[in-house]
């Protein structure tokens, strides 16, 4: 009999899988030396990034083959969605160590309805996350391959102004090529990072809605309150921590597309196109792994009013009335993730025009490569 997947248990996976990601907040817990360790490792993740960064430059100056220049560009905007990734998850450690720590805390002292409702959100995305996640693992897996079914020398198609046919050098960018694959692929999958922060302030907002709607008395209700306060300037630091992370994958995500889809359309063999399928498919996932959890927490935050207004709130006294008026104002303002004059409300319908957007670029691009 397989092991129920739970919260915690889903925190715990994600801490593991996503070391190299380096976006999981230093535990409290941990030792001088411990902290030392993932600073070092957080300086090589960047290091090893600006290395194939230069690489990728320099390919593209000194290329005039359409082809490899499409491929090169594909590469390089993942690349640099790494490196900035990481800058942005380090910019924003000591935010995500409260948000995760908080989490954890509130997980812990849930009551028995309250853990219902949040195994109800970990079996509502447990299949979709696990397939996404054997997705990326398959992309990567298809690049590092790609040696083996192809005259390519490397997995990647930088060149380099040296011979490297010696050895120890063809090891050495052996290994530099399949570490940053594998880098970009735990740099995609930390996405579900800020997604599971989203789903639990979704969750939490759910669990409030149910207090709200069985609430019998005062003290109740000024207990229910004070937990939307504290929810809601929860919910404002999860915003904060992660809505540059949502601009730059709606950045990148878009090269990764264009240039993906570009080589899917040439006339390279399957095995190439094959893999570039996967990575434009995954560029398209990348982006709802965000949207969807956000439109969750967009309409279980203004749930709260129509939660309060089920309340029997017409038995009340008229200061209890009071404070149930000024809760349905609040939440009447739904909890969003947006950048101001860069990134609207991320949610299910912005993810549809985000999709329109990139299929009208993708016309657009087929229409000039036929005419040329």
């Amino acid at each position: 009999m397989t092991e129920k997947v739970t919260l915690d248990r889903v925190i715990a996976f994600l801490r593991i899988f996503l070391m190299v990601a380096c976006c999981w907040p230093i535990s409290p817990n941990m030792t001088k030396f411990q902290r030392l360790l993932r600073r070092a490792l957080r300086y090589f993740c960047c290091a090893n990034s600006i290395i194939f960064i230069i690489a990728a430059v320099w390919t593209i100056c000194h290329q005039n083959n359409y082809m490899l220049l499409i491929k090169v560009g594909c590469e390089l905007s993942a690349v640099l969605q790494v490196i900035l990734q990481l800058v942005l998850f380090a910019m924003q450690d000591k935010r995500f160590e409260f948000l995760v720590s908080e989490m954890e805390d509130y997980y812990q002292r849930a009551q028995k309805f309250e853990k219902e409702i949040f195994q109800y959100y970990v079996d509502k995305c447990k299949l979709f996350y696990g397939i996404i996640f054997c997705w990326l693992i398959m992309t990567a897996l298809s690049m590092m391959a790609t040696p083996l079914f192809t005259p390519q020398t490397f997995p990647c198609q930088t060149e380099y102004p040296f011979d490297i046919h010696y050895q120890p050098l063809k090891t050495i960018i052996l290994v530099h090529h399949l570490f940053t694959i594998y880098q970009s692929m735990t740099q995609v999958s930390a996405n579900s990072f800020p997604a599971l922060f989203l789903w639990f302030v979704a969750a939490r907002f759910h669990i409030l809605s149910v207090r709200f709607r069985t609430m019998t008395n005062m003290k109740e209700l000024i207990k229910c309150t004070q937990e939307h306060n504290i929810l809601l300037r929860y919910a404002k630091e999860v915003s904060l921590a992660i809505r540059y992370v949502a601009l730059l994958v709606v950045t990148f995500s878009i090269g990764a597309v264009i240039f993906g889809y570009l080589t899917f359309i040439s006339r390279e063999s399957w095995l190439v196109k094959a893999t570039y399928f996967l990575i434009t498919f995954g560029a398209f996932i990348e982006l709802f792994m965000f949207a969807w959890p956000a439109d969750y927490v967009m309409s279980m935050s203004t749930d709260i009013a129509s939660a309060v207004y089920d309340s029997l709130w017409y038995n009340d006294d008229l200061v209890m009335q009071k404070l149930l008026t000024n809760v349905i104002i609040r939440s009447q303002r739904p909890v969003t993730v947006s950048v101001p004059c860069a990134l609207p409300s991320l949610c299910l319908s912005y993810y549809a025009s985000y999709l329109s957007t990139v299929f009208s670029y993708m016309a657009a691009v087929r229409l000039l490569m036929e005419e040329n």
